[in-house]
């Protein structure tokens, strides 16, 4: 589960102190945001590979070696492809921050909470062949998977900004980031009979007519993921009009995503039977990538500023169980107030 919304409110109010070098020592202010995040959509985990099919045990082959006469026995499984129709999971986000210090270095720590949510829909379709000397049986099954997640998030950051001159500055930062994720998924496997017919049909001597079976269950799963990232960039300034300033701002960040338990609740619905609780663990994730944002901020009055920013920030997986290529992405747009004290 990736997974996978981020708070621009991390970056230092240097336009205010370019607008203005007697800059006050504290300024605070609210922060909302609208992101959205991918994780819905990425599935190089195995997630597409969940089918519910027959697989080979010893005494399931020795019974077909026995029934069929011969030591050439195989049951094989191909997993055929898969497609998603998802959205991506957005996140309103609401927060605030604090800025602090002079027209050289200047701290800012801020914090944010937003919920979420996504739809997804997954079909997935594979092939198990039984191959028993000269005979071939194959079965083909299905699985979907459709729902919904629903995320809240916790977002802090702490940064430090050198400025370098009125068009430019440098600055460091790490940020902590919490998800709470709750998926309600349905799934329905549905499979032919085709080689349970056939070892039914040479037990017994009679034709036993090939039939379906299609299984549901209802399933809910619960995860708590947190990620933890250092990150250094550059802010360049561009002051326009009267009371504006443009900037636009570059970082590279390193993230870290400690192993989590996903626990899972299975509720059987075809068949009745009891509820069954599993934990799977899922490994920890090294990722980097870049931390973008554009936007600017517009002066009101001596005390007061409007912010507005576009931010997106890439997470390519190095380590764990997600590919390089399948890259988690967040972005989207951030308002907020600056208020000189």
């Amino acid at each position: 589960m990736s997974n996978r919304a981020l708070l621009r409110s991390g970056l230092c109010l240097a336009a205010i102190a370019s607008a203005s070098p007697a800059a006050a020592d504290v300024i605070i202010g609210p922060r909302v945001a609208y992101y959205f995040d991918n994780s819905n959509l990425r599935t190089s985990d195995g997630s597409d590979q969940a089918l519910i099919v027959q697989q080979p045990d010893e005494a399931f082959l020795q019974n077909v070696r026995d029934l069929f006469q011969t030591d050439d026995v195989a049951l094989d499984t191909s997993f055929e492809g898969e497609g998603v129709t998802a959205n991506q999971i957005g996140f309103a986000m609401y927060g605030g921050m604090v800025n602090f210090g002079d027209d050289r270095d200047r701290f800012t720590f801020s914090a944010g909470y937003g919920e979420g949510s996504g739809e997804i829909e997954l079909l997935s379709a594979a092939t198990s062949t039984l191959t028993a000397g000269d005979r071939t049986i194959t079965d083909i099954a299905t699985q979907t998977l459709s729902g919904n997640v629903d995320y809240k998030r916790i977002d802090l950051e702490a940064t430090w900004q050198r400025r370098q001159n009125e068009q430019f500055a440098i600055f460091a930062g790490v940020r902590f980031e919490r998800i709470e994720a709750d998926a309600q998924i349905n799934v329905r496997s549905a499979q032919t009979g085709n080689i349970a017919s056939e070892i039914q049909t040479v037990e017994t001597g009679t034709f036993v007519p090939p039939q379906s079976s299609v299984l549901e269950f209802a399933t809910t799963n619960e995860a708590q993921l947190t990620t933890a990232s250092a990150r250094a960039g550059v802010t360049m300034f561009a002051p326009f009009g009267d009371n504006a300033v443009a900037f636009a701002n570059g970082m590279v960040h390193a993230s870290y995503q400690p192993a989590y338990t996903a626990r899972v609740i299975t509720r059987p619905i075809t068949q009745g039977g009891a509820e069954l609780n599993s934990d799977f663990e899922n490994a920890d994730e090294f990722s980097f990538g870049p931390d973008i944002a554009v936007g600017a901020q517009f002066i009101l009055s001596d005390q007061l500023a409007l912010d507005v920013r576009y931010r997106a920030v890439l997470f390519f997986p190095v380590t764990g169980e997600q590919s390089f290529s399948d890259a988690r992405v967040n972005h989207g747009l951030n308002l907020g107030l600056s208020l000189r004290l």
